[in-house]
């Protein structure tokens, strides 16, 4: 079903792909908080284009199973039946309890316990005369399980045996958790994948949904008004929707209008105050001074005003840093480039907003 206020980036699409078809890597890691349209983009732009490049595509979202190494090993066994069967695999799989997949025999026990090798099954989809891209979407959600240490590794073994066949995108919004995957030497899949940050969403997105909103009300709207909303959101494609929505549905709404629920709602959904209570006061303080920019925490510019504003004669680097790592286990804070910042910059927004 088309959506007419969905914005395509079918150039970023292509690009990805074709460096994917050309060889030029075998993976990308996609990283980009919550909300920032990765999903969308997958299904909408990679999907279709990867399709019409003659590739055989898979997605699976960890975030949306309960048990998701055992529900991802069920898809992956119907995505490979599916090619052997030539798409009739999605009835035939409900029937069966044994399936030979191009020789590797396939038992299925039942739908949430697959006894096989991820590996020998990921080897029965390269064997396809098509090559495969798989879409891995929130792969973070995978390392948490303490019991999935050796299906992780057996999709790395499977993944770099076939790299030639099959191509892999990855996705993740928590940065400690794509780094206990991909960036530790000790990691499952260190220096595997190709990491990118997922672009941002600029101004043409922005002047594309206000000419959506000009054509469906006759009003116009101040494309610099409805950018710097953007930037207030923190470039979130979800909230800039459905303001745009909702101003569609009732034309008599003005953008402050629409703009000030939207903003409402997305902190509301949030459960920001709840984070920030749990906090202790140093912690709260750091957060503090990264939301607004301060990326050297650790310096003595820094640890003097954090000891003021405690209330303190002095604060020791050794203090800092436990109270950043307490700040890293709990994904509020990362460390990206050499510097720290927020994970979340909606939660980055909201601090900024109550320190105003």
């Amino acid at each position: 079903m088309k959506d007419p206020l969905f914005f395509h980036r079918r150039d970023y699409a292509a690009k990805l792909i074709n460096s994917l078809k050309d060889g030029i890597t075998h993976a990308f890691t996609l990283f980009a908080p919550r909300r920032m349209g990765k999903t969308e983009f997958l299904i909408r732009d990679i999907v279709p284009l990867a399709e019409q490049q003659g590739f055989n595509v898979f997605y699976f979202s960890f975030m949306d199973s309960e048990n998701p190494a055992a529900d991802f090993q069920t898809a992956l066994t119907r995505f490979a039946a599916d090619i052997q069967t030539g798409g009739k695999a999605k009835t035939l799989i409900s029937t069966i309890s044994k399936i030979d997949i191009i020789g590797v025999a396939l038992e299925r026990e039942t739908a949430s316990a697959p006894q096989y090798r991820l590996s020998e099954l990921i080897g029965a989809i390269a064997a396809d005369n098509r090559p495969s891209l798989l879409l891995l979407d929130e792969v973070q959600e995978l390392a948490r399980g303490r019991d999935n240490a050796q299906l992780i590794k057996s999709l790395r073994t499977g993944l770099d045996i076939n790299k030639d066949r099959i191509k892999t995108i990855f996705t993740g919004s928590s940065t400690n958790g794509l780094r206990a995957m991909f960036n530790d030497h000790k990691a499952p899949f260190f220096h595997f994948a190709h990491a990118l940050d997922f672009p941002l969403l600029d101004r043409a997105f922005t002047d594309f949904l206000a000419d959506i909103y000009h054509e469906r009300t006759g009003n116009s709207l101040d494309h610099t008004a409805l950018y710097n909303l953007f930037e207030r959101m923190k470039h979130t494609p979800m909230y800039m929707r459905a303001t745009i929505q909702d101003m569609i549905l009732n034309p008599a709404l003005s953008l402050d209008e629409a703009a000030a629920a939207r903003l409402a709602q997305m902190h509301e959904n949030s459960n920001h105050p709840a984070q920030w209570r749990d906090l202790s006061a140093m912690e709260r303080l750091i957060l503090q001074e990264a939301a607004k920019g301060n990326t050297a925490l650790y310096s003595s510019s820094t640890r003097a005003a954090l000891a003021k504003k405690a209330g303190i004669d002095s604060l020791n680097t050794s203090t800092i840093q436990g109270n950043i790592r307490k700040l890293e286990r709990k994904e509020l804070l990362t460390k990206s480039n050499g510097q720290w910042a927020i994970n979340s910059p909606l939660f980055q927004a909201w601090i900024l907003e109550q320190t105003d």
